[in-house]
């Protein structure tokens, strides 16, 4: 089954409080302008299209029960689902072992594929443009003068499942359209269910072998154990998120309506995405074969793909909008004293972090040959990598785990005291102060340390568990591929672990910052993997250990993976958590997310089973004699399900003729739609791979023209026609023209000439440097694109389109601009080629000169946005990205031949600041003769002091030394 599970974990994590308190603002607003309550009536909620119309939302019917409920009324889709439905379970028993197997992959493989990859695809169209919507426009399948035919039966299809609040003709077409696209929801998500059982079954080891006593007994516990922890799992769910966010709702409309995030959303991350697929491995526990484990892995796979490019970026867009940041207005009171104004807390925070986090060595990020501590620790690891591995027999084992276990005490017992000491006494920042040093160079060395020392137990575990592991002979034999891939699982569970950690911490957190760090703000918060475990290290941040404890298979490595694993714990308990006590006090909860989850699951779930069962289970317990009885009942079951299944086939059969009869109606429009969706896909293929359009020879190319339109421009004439100077970032704008008939996706891109072999064709990507032609606003406004190119928009036949910022190359060289025709890349009209120049250096002596020519930059890069933009050299940067500093650090190095890090930029995060680096940086690299130059001017001038010094001297009583 489906979710929106990223849309209950942003709730949690602050992603549905701006929905709550901006968009939901702007609902309530826009209804209450409509004279609407936006109150519940009767446990109704109301939604709002795109185009601001408010509706009562009608409700819907739970799909599961509908569909299998005899006495329910079948539509089409459901009896198209069904059948299919009974086709694969009669294949089930039909066919021979040997082509069933095979057929099962195929179909599984074809229905997942179809959830993750067509679904995906059809939800990614509504999310960017509304595209299904535009389809049911389009193709009028909602209009009943345009199209009375898949009017009435899409009125009756729809209508017949749902209640009486529901009315086709008036509610608004995205409703429509999203019951409509639950029709294929239902039947993808069904089938997707129904042919993985089958594929299970098919796949079932009848004769599974067991290397230890009670295996079998264990494998069906668990396996079972895990079926209906899943069950449960979407149970709770649907109960949380309902129909709405059930159904990808959000990607057609909004909805107003309390929601609760509790139960398995407060248990783990992305609950419907990553626990509720655990039935996938239970299944496979039962059935004891590899093939299903590693076809449900790479299922489980599909659908955290499905997540990460369909469900983020939707949800993104959609509840966490980009905050467009605004400049603050200079105030009278601003002196030039004043190096770069900003409010308090972000000063605070800025010199925090430019102080003392710079690009740090983390495990292997930030990695430079340069720095004197990264290359001894580089030197040290390699040391400790390549020496056990040299060294032949039992002296190179008995090297690889001495030193692992060094490694650890020293990690987890040594800097454990250290911390300890540091947190009570401060014994670390003590010894730097005593030596004239400070707080950030006993924090400097401590991040090297650590650093090292977290490194060093990682490498040596490894290289031991490397010296203990012997290649297997036969994979298939016992638990030897069982326990490389949960080896390999439980690896990759510790990165994600780590990464989730960092996430959160941030450098701060991850290098122990508050043992050290008293000037920043201690605020516990519970977001990300801390919203569901208090301390996700304590277990899972050890994972990796024992994935490769599994893969090594060695009793000793298993005796170290338990002493790290240990010493671990009491480093958390005896170090990290007093001192989280001492900081942060009542802020600490006691109960995370998953903790109380399974407590309330544990009290509910016996509540909620009835009566009636609970007394056959205690019956079934207390009589062995009725446990023969079931299987009994088992086979009678069996005879019960197959004589249904030719009830459900002469069902299909008699239906058969009105199936048809209504297939044949709905023909002539699904092949519409087939040939749209055709349509699209190579709409879509021609802006990866240029094709020239069958009928562009009918077009006059002499009525389409592109030109350059800068006053400012230096213009100078060559051979082949003017020629156009620009210096880098600054704005060019471009003027074209184009005959009545030309398309609404027309579009301007510039490349280098040098760059499209062809006149004709542009054969290379835009990389974003486009813009469209028919644009409702040409300078920053939204492009046509966004407003989904509706139909009454009036095509234009000239205009001029600015291109600045991101939307320019930030690179030398000689361009042209390229006219194409209709969101394809033929070629309609090029601009006279244009020369991008390095920008002009002020004197470097001269700061003033330095801070005008770098505000200058500066704006340019910022596409001359006056809210994002800098006005004076000590405004600080705002809405700087690192696409916007690497611009910045690209034309500096034109400039003054300087190279900077882009994160330089944006540390210093005002031009001043940047100006004044700048000047430090041409200094320290100037030559030595230069230097040499400098010092005799040095002298002279000192000299000169001493005279101008002495001569007053002469007449006074005082005598005046120059200290030469």
């Amino acid at each position: 089954m489906t979710e929106a599970t990223l849309r209950q974990q942003a709730l949690a994590d602050g992603i549905f409080k701006r929905r709550e308190s901006t968009d939901s603002d702007n609902t309530t607003q826009s209804m209450a302008s409509e004279d609407v309550s936006m109150k519940k009536d009767r446990g109704q909620s109301y939604g709002k299209t795109p185009d601001g119309a408010v509706f009562r939302v009608p409700t819907t019917r739970e799909m599961v029960t509908s569909l299998l409920n005899p006495k329910e009324q079948k539509s089409f889709f459901d009896i198209l689902t069904l059948a299919i439905m009974a086709i694969e379970i009669a294949l089930l028993f039909i066919l021979p072992l040997w082509i069933k197997r095979g057929l099962f992959i195929v179909i599984f493989s074809f229905w997942r594929l179809a959830y993750n990859a067509g679904l995906g695809v059809l939800l990614k169209y509504q999310s960017d443009s509304r595209g299904l919507v535009r389809l049911a426009k389009q193709y009028k399948l909602f209009d009943r003068e345009a199209n009375p035919k898949a009017y009435n039966w899409l009125k009756y299809q729809l209508s017949m499942k749902m209640g009486d609040d529901y009315d086709f003709t008036t509610a608004p077409i995205e409703y429509n359209t999203w019951l409509l696209y639950r029709q294929l929801v239902d039947l993808i998500l069904m089938n997707d269910f129904t042919s993985y059982m089958c594929f299970a079954v098919a796949w079932f080891n009848t004769s599974p072998q067991s290397s230890f006593i009670f295996g079998d007994s264990f494998r069906w516990f668990g396996g079972l154990f895990l079926v209906g922890f899943n069950i449960w799992v979407k149970i709770d769910a649907q109960r949380v998120v309902k129909d709405f966010a059930w159904y990808w709702g959000d990607f057609f409309f909004l909805i107003e309506q309390s929601l609760t995030f509790d139960g398995v959303f407060e248990m783990a991350p992305h609950p419907m995405y990553s626990v509720g697929y655990f039935g996938y491995y239970g299944v496979s526990l039962m059935c004891a074969s590899y093939t299903v484990l590693f076809i449900s892995i790479a299922a489980h796979a599909l659908q955290f793909a499905f997540l990460v490019l369909v469900e983020t970026p939707h949800i993104e867009k959609t509840y966490n909008p980009p905050i467009i940041p605004k400049r603050q207005p200079s105030t009278p009171s601003q002196t030039s004293d004043v190096d770069c104004k900003r409010s308090e807390k972000h000063e605070d925070t800025g010199r925090f972090y430019t102080s003392y986090f710079r690009r740090d060595l983390m495990v292997f990020k930030n990695f430079d040959l340069c720095r004197s501590t990264d290359l001894v620790s580089l030197m040290v690891m390699i040391y400790a990598f390549i020496t056990p591995i040299l060294v032949p027999g039992k002296s190179g084992i008995v090297i690889a785990l001495s030193q692992a276990f060094f490694w650890r005490i020293f990690h987890s017992y040594g800097l454990g005291t250290l911390l300890r000491l540091q947190s009570t006494e401060k014994f670390f920042t003590r010894h730097f102060v005593k030596w004239g040093g400070g707080v950030q160079e006993a924090f400097q060395n401590w991040k090297s340390i650590y650093n090292l020392s977290l490194c060093m137990t990682y490498i040596t575990f490894f290289v031991a568990c490397w010296k203990m592991y012997s290649l297997p002979e036969d994979w298939t034999y016992g638990t030897t591929l069982l326990r490389h891939t949960l080896g390999v699982a439980f690896i990759s569970l510790h990165i994600w672990t780590s990464t989730s950690i960092h996430e959160v911490l941030g450098d701060f957190g991850w290098f122990y910052g508050d043992f050290f760090l008293d000037d920043h703000p201690s605020t516990l918060l519970y977001t990300g993997i801390y919203r569901f475990l208090n301390n996700p290290e304590k277990i899972m941040g050890h994972a990796a250990f024992w994935g490769m404890t599994l893969m090594a298979n060695s009793w000793t490595i298993y005796a170290l993976a338990l002493f790290s694993q240990i010493s671990n714990f009491l480093f958390l308990h005896y170090v990290e958590a007093p001192h989280m006590r001492m900081l942060y006090g009542n802020q600490i909860r006691k109960e995370a997310g998953l903790t109380k989850t399974l407590k309330s699951a544990a009290v509910s779930i016996p509540k909620n089973i009835p009566d009636k069962l609970q007394q056959e289970v205690s019956k079934l317990i207390r009589e062995k004699a009725e446990l023969k009885a079931a299987v009994k009942t088992t086979k009678n079951m069996e005879r019960i399900f197959k004589e249904a299944i030719e009830k459900v086939e002469r069902a299909v059969e008699e239906t058969a003729g009105a199936v048809g009869e209504m297939m044949e109606a709905a023909r002539p429009r699904l092949q519409e739609v087939l040939d749209e969706t055709k349509a699209l896909l190579e709409t879509s293929r021609s802006r990866l791979i240029p094709n020239v359009a069958n009928d562009i020879g009918t077009y006059d190319l002499t009525l389409y023209s592109v030109n350059i339109r800068n006053k400012s421009a230096t213009k100078s004439s060559q051979a082949n026609g003017p020629t156009y100077t620009f210096q880098l970032g600054q704005p060019v704008e471009v003027s074209w023209t184009a005959p009545e008939y030309h398309g609404a996706r027309d579009w301007i891109g510039v490349y280098k000439v040098t760059a499209n072999q062809s006149t004709h064709i542009t054969n290379i990507s835009s990389r974003g440097l486009w813009d469209w032609t028919n644009s409702v606003e040409n300078k920053g406004g939204a492009s046509i694109e966004d407003q989904l190119f509706p139909p009454d928009t009036p095509i234009k036949t000239e205009g001029v389109v600015v291109f600045k910022g991101s939307k320019l190359p930030w690179d030398i060289g000689t361009y042209e601009f390229r006219y194409h025709h209709d969101g394809k890349h033929n070629v309609m009209a090029r601009s006279t080629v244009f020369d991008i120049i390095a920008p002009t250096p002020a004197d470097i002596h001269n700061i003033g000169a330095v801070e005008r020519s770098l505000l200058q930059l500066i704006q340019n890069t910022l596409g001359g946005n006056p809210d994002l933009m800098p006005v004076s050299s000590t405004d600080e940067f705002v809405g700087m990205g690192e696409t916007e500093s690497r611009h910045v650090v690209y034309a500096i190095e034109l400039m003054y031949d300087v190279e900077f890090a882009w994160e330089v930029v944006l540390a210093d995060n005002c031009i001043s600041r940047l100006a004044k680096r700048i000047q430090h940086a041409k200094e320290a690299l100037s030559p030595f003769a230069d230097q040499t130059q400098k010092r005799l001017s040095l002298s002279h001038g000192m000299l000169a002091g001493c005279a101008t010094s002495i001569v007053p001297s002469m007449t006074s009583e005082t005598p005046v030394s120059c200290g030469l």
